[in-house]
């Protein structure tokens, strides 16, 4: 199998999992919307694992996506309430909300760490001073080619003291 073969067998089975994830959402059953979100996420690295497609940086991306759609769902499902008496009235309760940034808060930690350790590996920015004039103003220096000035050479002004 081509390589692109792989990557778009791969992307679907992710497409295939939101489309479980989201239709058992939409029954309210979020116990089976998580299994399949997970089960999809776990057969996803098993084959990219198998067939030598995985990549840290796209897993990183697809699990802190899975995270956030986990914490808006849970938002939804258990942080946000319609109530019957005023009408159009919503009730927010504590536990979901608390819940959902959780969720939300874990799943930042891998786009985290991937941008840690992409900005540890860039290379620093280029020195514009150049640094060969430097050098031979410090050699110039350190070299023992050098003798005391004297008063009237002090007091002619062409050397500064440094």
């Amino acid at each position: 199998m081509n390589l692109y073969l792989k990557n778009i067998a791969g992307g679907l089975i992710l497409i295939i999992g939101l489309i479980l994830f989201f239709s058992s959402l939409i029954n309210k059953n979020i116990n089976i919307a998580l299994v399949s979100l997970t089960s999809s996420l776990l057969l996803w690295v098993i084959f990219g694992l198998y067939f030598d497609t995985f990549d840290v940086q796209i897993f990183s991306l697809v699990i802190s996506s899975a995270g956030f759609l986990l914490a808006i769902s849970v938002f939804f499902l258990y942080g946000v309430e319609e109530v019957a008496h005023p009408i159009g009235a919503i009730v927010f309760h504590s536990g979901g909300i608390a819940g959902s940034l959780g969720i939300g808060l874990f799943s930042l930690f891998p786009l985290l760490i991937m941008h840690q350790i992409n900005s540890q590996s860039v290379p620093p920015k280029p020195n514009f001073i150049n640094n060969s004039k430097v050098s031979q103003q410090e050699s110039k220096l350190e070299s023992d080619d050098w003798e005391i000035a004297t008063e009237e050479e002090l007091q002619s002004d062409e050397f500064e003291v440094g």
